[in-house]
């Protein structure tokens, strides 16, 4: 290998690392990941730094791809509710005011929201506890619209679905893309939906 072709691009080291072009930026201008600048300013990033970069962080979660899984989730869903039959042919659905399913919807924002930072930082979000109070909300907020407990979990469980196979279905897209530990990724949605489902369940039986 040439001196010169040991040096590559921003584009070539997001397509090497597997990350969007973005990402690489950020990471480069916080000094995690050497690189130079050519004559006319441009980044240029090593081979072998980009090596060791995928070497030692094995279970890196970022924010680009955290961000497609949850607006792929929710492309599903718009789709989903755009069709009124299938929603009005769940129980849990019909049995909720037009109030209530409007605060579902407002706190299934906040819900989107902090499941992007948790899988793209998920040691320093910060997002376990969000997950927590989203719980303890939903569950309060469904106990409140008259659901059972099956019904509530009937409810949330048929959203969460969303993103479990959003993430199924980029994971099987991207499976080439080294730098991604997809189990990971999965591992981590998994835990936060899991909390929002435990702490469900909590409320309902205080």
């Amino acid at each position: 290998m040439s001196p010169s072709s040991e040096w590559v691009s921003l584009g070539e080291a997001a397509r090497i690392v597997g990350v969007h072009p973005a990402t690489i930026r950020n990471w480069a201008e916080r000094g995690e990941l050497p690189f130079r600048r050519t004559p006319g300013g441009h980044r240029r990033f090593r081979r072998s730094d980009l090596k060791q970069w995928i070497a030692t962080h094995p279970t890196q979660v970022y924010p680009h791809e955290a961000q497609l899984v949850v607006q792929s989730a929710l492309g599903r869903l718009r789709l989903e509710v755009a069709d009124r039959r299938k929603l009005a042919a769940e129980d849990w659905y019909r049995k909720m005011t037009d109030e209530g399913r409007d605060k579902m919807r407002q706190h299934g924002l906040r819900l989107m929201d902090g499941l992007i930072r948790h899988l793209s930082s998920p040691r320093e979000s910060g997002g376990i506890a969000l997950a927590k109070d989203i719980g303890i909300t939903y569950g309060r907020l469904l106990r409140g619209e008259g659901l059972s407990l099956s019904e509530a979990l009937h409810g949330y469980l048929y959203f969460s679905d969303f993103l479990l196979e959003a993430m199924l279905e980029m994971a099987e897209t991207n499976a080439g893309r080294a730098a991604i530990n997809w189990n990971d990724m999965l591992r981590e949605l998994h835990r936060f939906t899991r909390q929002i489902l435990v702490s469900m369940i909590e409320v309902y039986d205080s």
